[in-house]
């Protein structure tokens, strides 16, 4: 049978259980969680609750998106236990004993294209890790650096990382302080997969498959690349860590190092600009994650400045009486709802339509003559009640804009669209794609 090294608790142990928080995670927590409760209580209380409608909406989304990988994982991985990979489920569960954890989450091992990693997640309440095939692959001749991985990923879920984010959300994008938390984490999640190696030389052969690869880490020097740390002092390097959400991995291997022989390491001294420049970063995350958090603050903005927002626009409304007839945009219906009837909408689209008949034609005949469309109406010679009636688009396209017949869709605008054969014989479409069908003539009907 193939050996396995599985951590063992006793002498070899490289750190012990009081050191795997890095020093700067508690109080950089701290710090967020204050600011994020101040404005999750300010928008709660301001907005009269209507803040946890969003809330909502954005829970609903992250479930359906969410389920769509916890679904993945279950019908595509394989799952870790004592039927499958039994040898691989000794060394997970000895890594979730020695990190002291009673409720190991479920483990898969998951084909991902070569990715050299492994992830933690959560999902209604439950807690998957998931190893990714290459990693194990990679580390078959030193498998007890393999608990380096799972202890990583076992410590994002002991610290409860994931279950704290929702309520962080409003303060992990501050510039300079929510990287340094995502940065402090990652330091806490490597200390915990130091914990669960018998050896250092296992735990930096960890991390050296991430910096050269399947194959190359094993021809790795590392002390000539915890040396390489030095480069990041300079002004790019800083600003750029500043603003991400993972550490230098030249760092991580060196506070590895460090750690394990019962030493501190101290990193070299950023770059005093780059802290300048960074006051002006908001931190993004990955994946998108930043924008869903700008999302949500849109959104609950929104919900505040609405009625507002309504009273102004009615207000505009009722000042402005000039529209640009050749740019004109539709006009939102912001009162109560209409529900337009149908036959008498069709009667107004039909009568309007075939008011610009001259209109058309006089098109027609300029595209006949000059091999191209008009991009002023003055050549035309209309006058101005013609050129109010319609507005002109390129490639000949002709809109007009409903009226009050149309109810709720007044001031959507119905198009008549030029199809112009090889004899440059020109048919006229007519379509809308605001107006639903059953208010539009046939021939307007797509």
């Amino acid at each position: 049978m193939e050996q396995v090294i599985t951590p063992t608790a006793g002498k070899d142990n490289p750190i012990q259980m009081t050191d795997i928080v890095y020093s700067k995670e508690k109080s950089l927590f701290t710090l967020l969680a204050i600011i994020s409760g101040i404005v999750w209580a300010a928008l709660i209380i301001g907005t009269l609750g209507m803040a946890l409608l969003y809330v909502l909406m954005f829970f609903i989304i992250y479930l359906f998106s969410h389920s769509a990988f916890i679904s993945y994982l279950k019908g595509t991985a394989v799952e870790i236990n004592a039927e499958q990979f039994p040898e691989l489920h000794k060394q997970y569960l000895a890594c979730c004993d020695r990190l002291e954890m009673k409720e190991p989450p479920r483990a898969y091992l998951l084909a991902a294209d070569g990715m050299l990693n492994a992830l933690a997640t959560r999902f209604l309440g439950r807690n998957y890790i998931v190893l990714f095939s290459s990693i194990v692959d990679a580390l078959e001749s030193d498998k007890d650096a393999l608990n380096f991985y799972i202890g990583h990923e076992l410590g994002h879920i002991r610290r409860n990382h994931i279950g704290k984010a929702p309520f962080l959300v409003f303060a992990t994008w501050l510039p300079l302080v929510g990287a340094a938390y995502s940065r402090a984490c990652e330091y806490t999640c490597d200390l915990h997969g130091l914990r669960c190696c018998n050896s250092l030389r296992s735990a930096t052969n960890a991390v050296a498959v991430l910096a050269a690869g399947v194959e190359q880490w094993k021809r790795m020097n590392v002390d000539q690349y915890i040396r390489q740390a030095r480069e990041s002092s300079g002004f790019w390097m800083s600003l750029h860590e500043l603003n991400g959400s993972y550490p230098w991995l030249t760092k991580r291997m060196a506070r590895v190092d460090a750690k394990a022989q019962g030493t501190e390491y101290t990193p070299p001294s950023r770059s005093a600009w780059a802290f300048v420049f960074s006051l002006f970063m908001p931190r993004m995350g990955t994946a998108g994650g930043g924008l869903i958090i700008f999302a949500a603050i849109i959104g609950v903005a929104a919900a505040v400045a609405l009625p507002a927002y309504k009273q102004y626009q009615e207000k505009m409304s009722a000042a402005s009486s000039y529209t640009d007839p050749v740019i004109m945009a539709p006009q939102m219906n912001t009162g109560p709802a209409t529900v337009p009837d149908a036959a008498l909408a069709i009667e107004h689209i039909d009568q309007l339509h075939q008011s610009l008949a001259p209109i058309t034609e006089v098109l027609t005949h300029y595209y006949q003559g000059n091999k191209a469309w008009p991009t002023e109406l003055e050549v035309l010679g209309f006058t101005d009640e013609q050129l109010s009636t319609f507005n002109l688009y390129s490639d000949g396209i002709v809109g007009f804009v409903g009226g009050e017949a149309l109810g709720d869709y007044q001031g959507y605008e119905v198009y008549l669209s030029p199809q112009v054969d090889e004899q440059s014989n020109i048919t006229w479409v007519c379509s809308s794609s605001d107006i639903p069908d059953e208010y539009l003539p046939l021939d307007c009907q797509g």
